[in-house]
């Protein structure tokens, strides 16, 4: 009952401002699509749609407000946007498996469609700042119930760390990708953040959520996660002026954290080299991008549609090549690969939306970066930040995003909707 008065509260909170304010009605459907009160509500808020209740507010607080929108400059955004809207349309229209795609297709064209408008409201730096730590607050009580679990010993490979299937980021390697990738966002909350300057408290905040997300990658015993850290530290070497003094924190973290390595971790971890002749996990993987392929060829401008996976149920044997460990599995093996994902559910025309998204989103904050550089004004340097923690946490989205499949989840396209709606302070002297 106490849960439920809680977030009643922030949900009546986030009506009664996001009525004359569309940014702050964003932010609501952002917390309600991670957070999902409805799946962790023990009372009267349980099983209600939220999301589409708060969607409709969001829409409704734009038609009331549309002296406060502003269109966002960027031409290639609204072609990149509604054509990948339009082709996953297509793409489930001619689809395989009509009987299930139609479910996952719900969920991604609302993901799309809400991302969407995300640059029209986030127009000022309060706007932007509000919509991250509403995102980091989201995901950071999830990763710190994750993180604690992992210190009390509850973790293990295949284990869920957060025990609750409606969240869309429960599964192991999953959670341990989202925890890394968010790394760059709570570093550059800690350094430049405004709502810091008031309330102290959130530059500890960052660092505990920081410290969960490492702890994760410990109780899931994921791989992916590992691989994901690899890449975050290489990009922040590349990215900082003080590589020393990074090089230091980098050799001082492990040594905080292995008072919760357990052995199942270490033997986990060691099956990295394994992954591309002997151990299952990763071998089936390989092998359900080989049927990918040739999947594919048969399809090429709109695939099989969401689920298309399900047509190698039974053929992948077939795959197998030297002394490969047999893989045998009578259902349908997923991707595991967010561009073999799109590729095998929207053949290769899908595949170029999708990549155009991921580098117009990073060639977007190069060059704002870049303008910052030239700038030289102390008082821009939070926008160089959120551009390279944006870009940072993408890149090791995707690096994660090469083992999962997670396309169709919302963190590529807030990043998306985000860097686009930097173009407003283009017009802004810089």
């Amino acid at each position: 009952m106490i849960t439920d008065l809680f977030l009643s509260t922030l949900m009546l909170f986030f009506v009664l401002k996001g009525i004359n304010n569309p940014h702050i009605a964003l932010c609501a459907v952002v917390w309600v699509d991670i957070v999902k009160p409805q799946n962790i509500s023990f009372s009267f808020l349980a099983g209600k749609p939220l999301s589409l209740i708060l969607t409709v507010f969001f829409f409704f607080s734009l038609l009331i407000n549309l002296k406060k929108i502003k269109k966002p400059k960027s031409g290639l955004y609204f072609f990149l946007m509604p054509m990948f809207m339009l082709w996953i349309t297509l793409a489930t229209i001619y689809g395989e498996f009509q009987h299930v795609a139609w479910i996952k297709y719900d969920v991604a064209i609302k993901t799309l469609l809400f991302a969407l408008f995300i640059p029209f409201v986030l127009t000022e730096r309060k706007h932007y700042e509000l919509f991250i730590l509403v995102a980091v607050a989201s995901f950071g009580m999830f990763i710190t119930m994750a993180g604690v679990k992992s210190v009390l010993g509850g973790g293990g490979y295949g284990v869920s760390l957060i025990g609750m299937g409606g969240f869309m980021y429960s599964e192991g390697s999953t959670l341990a990708t989202l925890s890394i990738c968010l790394l760059p966002i709570f570093i550059h909350t800690y350094q430049h953040s405004l709502i810091k300057n008031k309330y102290k408290f959130i530059k500890y905040l960052m660092i505990f959520y920081g410290f969960c997300a490492l702890l994760v990658l410990i109780g899931t015993q994921a791989r992916t996660g590992l691989i994901c850290l690899a890449a975050f530290v290489v990009l922040l070497l590349l990215q900082t002026k003080y590589k020393f003094r990074t090089i230091l924190a980098i050799c001082i973290i492990p040594l905080l954290l292995i008072p919760f390595v357990t052995d199942d971790w270490v033997k986990r971890m060691n099956t990295i080299d394994e992954g591309a002749t002997s151990e299952k996990s990763a071998l089936g993987r390989i092998v359900v991008w080989r049927w990918t392929l040739d999947y594919v060829a048969e399809r090429p401008f709109f695939g099989g549609g969401f689920y298309a996976y399900l047509a190698n149920a039974g053929v992948l044997h077939r795959y197998q090549k030297g002394e490969e460990s047999e893989i045998s599995q009578k259902g349908g093996k997923a991707f595991h690969n967010v561009f073999f994902e799109v590729l095998g559910e929207t053949g290769y025309g899908g595949l170029v939306l999708f990549l155009g998204i991921i580098l117009h989103t990073l060639m977007l904050n190069r060059a704002m970066s870049i303008k910052i550089k030239r700038n030289k004004d102390p008082t821009k340097e939070w926008i160089g930040s959120m551009c390279t923690s944006v870009n940072m946490s993408l890149m090791v989205y995707c690096v994660g995003g090469m083992f999962i499949g997670v396309a169709f989840y919302p963190w590529i396209y807030y990043l998306y909707g985000l860097s686009v709606s930097f173009t407003h302070l283009e017009r802004q002297e810089l």
